[in-house]
């Protein structure tokens, strides 16, 4: 019985002595390892000190007789806490590395870290038991006891050992870095050049021209209501500009989205589909006099346009067919722009229509002024040089890459889709192989979020964003392949699957299936304007009750259409006035119809008199040119428009309290 409790406490002293003196070895790694198990930034970087000398000292304590009692007590407690820590990040759908052996090995978690635990905490528990009263003799007593020949084999043993160790270690950063040597010695041994990778091309983004543009109804910043036919219902083609409150090429942007807002609004709708809260908007929107910010969501009209990095731009032609091809980051986007303005028909260019002009590749853009004057690089180029601090204060230089292939990652901690793309990115890390390129990230955002990340690669604060604009990334993730010889090797890749692509080395991932076009109105659905005096467009909707209503069958009388939404701020705000002039209207007043987006519990909450009828996706409004809410239009008794549209409360009122006359013939 005392052999086997020495035995156990030496494997289990062994053990204890690895892991610990790797972590040490590793701090950096084992701060990220702890981060990625959920604690916060203030607590990983002790712990990540402390676990590992907590492990040492109880490989040391388990060594002698008087301690190793204790110190079994030490090993089962942590082996404890280890196999909780990991269940509880399973049971949250959570992979992180263990980072259990430092660089020696490391792995995402999964049953079987529990199970190796498990069988560690068997010797544990089997000391703490049976050694309670005696824990076996002293290692050093059973050391000296031994004979010359016995001593000598467990020298050379342990000498054995340790070579294994540093032979895995030194073969695992082997494998990583040079991978690509054997490939390349085979092809010469079989007398033919090694293969050249052909050139890596980003894939294609967004949707392609020609598809219908997904419709969508998204509230803007004050409770009004918007959707692209309404967008569209102006006569112009719209341009929808994805952005994020917290993307820093966004923001120096915006300056120029105002000014073609306020410019060029004849020629072009320009609308801001923005994530994040209606507050962060909001304040943006009021730093730079924007109109049109509708605030999707989460993600939900981006996925719809397959955009997968800010700030994007989605020309959509009058007819709602995507006109062009998406412009990700701000010169392309400007380049588009200046370049829609200069033509002399910015609108559609569907299937039947002439092909667009393309814009320019990504790969260079026009030069962008937050890169400082600096210009863009093009494939073949050498890449901009660069001496920076990585997030341990080691300084780390483009000519310190030079040997490998290097993808550049440009990051935002902010940046919805580059959080979204974080764990494809971390396990494309765990198992890259040997000839895939190392990676570099540069990001922008608060130091804290970065070290949350929990990325093995290289990681650079960059918070001004400085360094992507060299290389024409205008946004966020967007990344670019360097050769060994640190020239550029490939055009810049923008949003996620690209990114991934480029650094798996593959095929363009395959498009994700398009979503076609919701039903929409008949075929003048407010693609082109209406005047006074034209036949107003027939509609059929359900009123409260269900039954089916035209507008033909308000004929006879003055109509009054009122464009409405239960969660228009606008709208609440007027409803009181509403009531009041239903109860106070005049005989010869028009009458009331209400169109009425939102949920019909909302609807009958509001206790009109007049009829409401129930326009669940808003595809009336822009019949008639509405593009927001509250907005009016009076109809004669002929059924012809006779008023221009009348846009907030007060102008509704007032045209509610008018006596139309009759229009024209």
């Amino acid at each position: 019985m005392n052999d086997i409790l020495l035995a156990a406490r030496l494997v289990l002293a062994l053990v204890f002595l690895v892991a610990g003196l790797a972590k040490l070895a590793d701090l950096a790694g084992s701060r990220r390892a702890m981060i990625g198990f959920g604690l916060p930034e203030v607590l990983a970087r002790p712990v990540a000190l402390l676990l590992p000398l907590a492990e040492l000292a109880v490989a040391i304590a388990l060594i002698p007789t008087r301690t190793a009692w204790a110190a079994s007590l030490a090993a089962t407690g942590l082996l404890l806490l280890f196999i909780g820590g990991i269940a509880v990040n399973l049971i949250r759908g959570r992979t992180p590395d263990c980072h259990c052996f430092g660089q020696l090995h490391s792995e995402p978690i999964g049953r079987g870290t529990i199970a190796r635990n498990a069988v560690l905490l068997v010797p544990a528990l089997f000391i703490a038991v049976a050694g309670r009263i005696e824990a076996g003799p002293g290692a050093v007593t059973w050391i000296t006891a031994l004979g010359a020949s016995e001593g000598i084999g467990l020298i050379i043993a342990a000498i054995g050992f340790a070579l294994l160790l540093l032979q895995w270690s030194l073969l695992l950063n082997l494998m990583r870095q040079n991978g690509r040597l054997l490939v390349r010695i085979e092809a010469l041994e079989a007398g033919t050049p090694p293969a050249v990778a052909p050139e890596p091309t980003a894939p294609a983004i967004g949707l392609p021209v020609g598809t219908p543009a997904p419709s969508f109804t998204l509230p803007g910043l004050h409770g009004e209501t918007m959707t692209l036919p309404a967008l569209l219902a102006q006569g112009n083609p719209a341009l929808l500009l994805f952005t994020s409150p917290k993307c820093g090429p966004c923001a120096a942007l915006l300056p120029d989205v105002a000014g073609w807002q306020r410019h060029a609004r004849d020629k072009l709708t320009i609308a801001l589909i923005a994530e994040g809260t209606l507050e962060a908007n909001r304040a943006k929107a009021e730093e730079h006099g924007l109109a049109n910010v509708l605030v999707q969501e989460g993600r939900t009209v981006s996925e719809l346009y397959m955009v997968n990095g800010t700030p994007s731009a989605v020309l959509v032609g009058v007819d709602g067919i995507v006109a062009r091809p998406m412009a990700v980051g701000g010169p392309a986007i400007r380049e588009l722009v200046a370049d829609i303005l200069g033509s002399p028909q910015p609108a559609s260019a569907g299937p039947a229509a002439t092909p667009p002009r393309p814009t320019p590749p990504i790969a260079a853009p026009a030069p962008d002024p937050s890169s400082n004057g600096q210009g863009t690089v093009v494939v073949g180029d050498r890449a901009p040089d660069f001496t920076l601090p990585d997030l341990d204060g080691h300084q780390i230089s483009l000519a310190s890459l030079r040997g490998s292939d290097t993808m550049l990652l440009f990051w935002n901690t902010g940046c919805g889709f580059c959080r979204q793309m974080l764990d494809d990115l971390k396990a494309w890390e765990r198992i890259r192989p040997g000839d895939a390129p190392q990676i570099v990230v540069f990001s922008s955002g608060p130091i804290e979020d970065i070290r949350a990340m929990g990325l093995r690669s290289v990681v650079i604060p960059d918070p001004d964003f400085s360094y992507g604009p060299r290389f024409g990334a205008g946004g966020t993730p967007m990344a670019v392949l360097l050769d060994p010889q640190n020239r550029v090797a490939s055009s810049v890749a923008a949003g996620a699957p690209s990114v991934l692509a480029l650094a798996k080395g593959g095929p363009p991932p395959d498009p994700t299936q398009v979503i076609p076009l919701q039903d929409q109105a008949p075929s003048s659905n407010g693609h082109h304007r209406i005047k006074t005096g034209d036949p107003a467009p027939d509609f059929q909707l359900p009123d409260l009750a269900g039954k089916s209503v035209s507008l033909s069958s308000f004929r006879g009388h003055d109509t009054l259409l009122l464009f409405w939404n239960t969660g228009c701020g606008y709208c609440k705000k007027m409803l009181p006035d509403l009531k009041g002039w239903e109860s106070e209207r005049a005989p010869d007043s028009p009458s009331l119809v209400v169109v009425s987006s939102g949920t019909t519990e909302d609807m009958r909450a509001m206790e009109l008199r007049s009829p409401v009828l129930v326009d669940e996706g808003f595809t009336t409004g822009p019949l008639f040119g509405a593009n927001g809410t509250p907005m009016g239009i009076l109809i004669d008794e002929q059924g012809r428009i006779a008023s221009e549209m009348a846009m907030g409360a007060d102008a509704v009122l007032t045209l509610a309290r008018s006596v139309p006359t009759a229009a024209g013939p």
